[in-house]
């Protein structure tokens, strides 16, 4: 019963992620309820031109104009429904996705192509970001699963800072928790569907991401932690929340020290939590 106690514990602390729940601000943890950068206004004339000038390696168009895509569009980046900049990048490149026919598939686009897109739809604050894609793969090795993204940088790491460089933070297990940075490597990917029953997009079979932040608790146990994995997100749709789903990264066990016991549950038991999201 007192390990059973003590997963239970140790999977709450897996509530921090890029995300923070909606509560009210505390004087312990200055920031937990500002507002995200806001959403930047895309021209989407200028958008749809980029997309249409958009060529795979072989010299093959990527996007389709169509009545249907127009509207996509405008709903994405148009509409008056909440939709956070992070959502918008996942909900254009699952777009891109429905576009393509998968005997297609695989497809790979390179800068400048795909870097004017991501600049237009101005997904980034920060445009140095996308600057470091050297290519975007989009493949279907796998009949009954979404195809994958695999996205390659320029660098072995790349981080991106969260919030304009001013994280998310939520007081939690007696400490403020603070997501800072999006650490990204080499083969970065994931794959889009929209989910079961609802109009949700699902983002899942996240690799090769993680969070790095000021996380842990000083209740019962002192425990700090510095990197997450993160699994998968379940954009709530019209809203600025999701479900994520997280597990202490391997990268956290090998700068930092922690029990057996711990390294044991952080690693296999993944947590899922609904809570804003964004970056």
């Amino acid at each position: 019963m007192w390990v059973k106690r003590k997963v239970c514990f140790l999977l709450g602390l897996l509530l921090f992620l890029t995300v923070r729940s909606a509560m009210a601000n505390d004087p312990r943890c200055p920031g937990s309820d500002d507002p995200p950068t806001a959403v930047l206004n895309v021209d989407l004339v200028v958008l749809e031109a980029s997309l249409e000038s958009l060529k795979d390696t072989q010299g093959r168009p990527v996007w389709k104009k169509t009545p249907e895509t127009q509207s996509s569009l405008r709903e994405i980046f148009d509409s008056q429904t909440p939709i956070t900049k992070l959502e918008q990048f996942f909900q254009l490149l699952y777009l891109i996705q429905k576009n393509l026919d998968d005997a297609l598939l695989p497809v790979v686009v390179n800068p400048p192509g795909i870097t004017d897109v991501l600049l237009a739809a101005k997904v980034f604050v920060d445009p140095s970001f996308p600057r470091q894609i050297t290519s975007v793969v989009l493949k279907k090795e796998d009949a009954k699963r979404p195809p994958l993204y695999r996205v390659e940088f320029a660098r072995p790491e790349v981080r991106f800072p969260i919030n304009n460089g001013k994280g998310f933070a939520t007081w939690d297990q007696g400490m403020c928790q603070i997501a800072k940075e999006l650490v990204f490597y080499p083969g970065f990917s994931f794959r889009l569907r929209q989910a079961r029953n609802s109009k949700n997009l699902m983002v899942d079979s996240f690799e090769r991401v993680e969070i790095f932040g000021t996380f842990g608790s000083r209740k019962f146990f002192s425990i700090d932690l510095s990197y997450v994995d993160l699994e998968k997100v379940e954009f709530i749709r019209g809203t600025d929340e999701g479900r994520v789903t997280a597990r202490v990264s391997q990268r956290e066990f090998k700068e930092n020290h922690h029990s057996r016991f711990f390294r044991f549950v952080g690693t296999l038991i993944p947590n899922t939590a609904r809570q804003r999201i964004d970056w």
